[in-house]
């Protein structure tokens, strides 16, 4: 599928799904660096290769899930571009009204660059998500605390998880942000894995412990939680963007 404005994107409705049901949860998931450009990598691996190949899975997942492309530019750039994050907002919209998804619960979910993303598009795009789940993530060094308080501001749940083995993406990148929403006094949900293993697909397979995101999409827990959150504010009549100046830079492989 692509939007009007070019952006490409999976969606996958949960098999309850009615034309007549719902209002139906949705997740937005958003990929690593190097999916960027393709789904080939993207659906080898993490929610979407359960959402593709784990009928059990399948058969009690309640979401939409919306999985949009970030283009070959996000690989160069090493961020997901706002462009793309706002163009992710119109699509994620779109959905809901066509598919019956529930504007209240709208979870979004990154892993490693999507990590980072998710952090950004949560700081960035207010009443739009009850949750933010961000797996072997980041934030530049320096905007911990501005991200934690944007999110807090915008009573969004958030769940963090990270493995202390990642060989990608140091976990001391989450754990940062944990201790910049204990800072504020917000409480954050935190997976702090001793060990993960690498991605599942062999070319990457040595990049051990940043396949936490393996064991968290598998975990039911997760899902159960998501459900709990709902965001009273979101509705049909989007807030604008609020543009989050980013300082400093970090360089990684995910």
């Amino acid at each position: 599928l692509e939007s009007k404005q070019g952006v490409k994107y999976e969606l996958f409705l949960p098999r309850t799904w009615t034309r007549g049901g719902g209002p139906y949860p949705v997740i937005v998931f958003l990929h690593g660096r190097g999916e960027s450009g393709s789904f080939d990598v993207t659906n080898a691996q993490s929610l979407p290769l359960q959402l593709l190949s784990n009928s059990t899975f399948v058969d009690q997942c309640p979401f939409i899930a919306v999985i949009p492309q970030c283009p070959i530019e996000c690989m160069q750039e090493n961020e997901w571009l706002p462009d793309v994050l706002k163009e992710a907002t119109s699509i994620t919209k779109e959905i809901i009204r066509i598919h019956h998804g529930d504007p209240h619960r709208v979870y979004l979910t990154g892993q490693s660059m999507g990590g980072n993303g998710a952090w950004m598009y949560a700081a960035q795009q207010a009443n739009f998500f009850a949750a933010v789940v961000v797996v072997c993530g980041y934030v530049m060094p320096g905007m911990e605390r501005r991200i934690a308080k944007r999110i807090a501001e915008h009573h969004t749940a958030v769940t963090i998880v990270h493995s202390d083995d990642d060989s990608v993406i140091p976990v001391a990148m989450s754990d940062a942000m944990q201790l910049s929403f204990n800072s504020i006094s917000y409480g954050a949900r935190y997976d702090r894995y001793d060990h993960a293993p690498g991605p599942p697909m062999p070319e990457y397979s040595h990049l051990i412990g940043h396949g936490s995101y393996e064991i968290a999409f598998r975990d039911s827990t997760l899902y159960g939680w998501l459900l709990k959150q709902k965001c009273e504010k979101c509705g049909p009549t989007l807030e604008m963007w609020e543009p989050l100046k980013v300082r400093g830079g970090y360089g990684h492989r995910g």
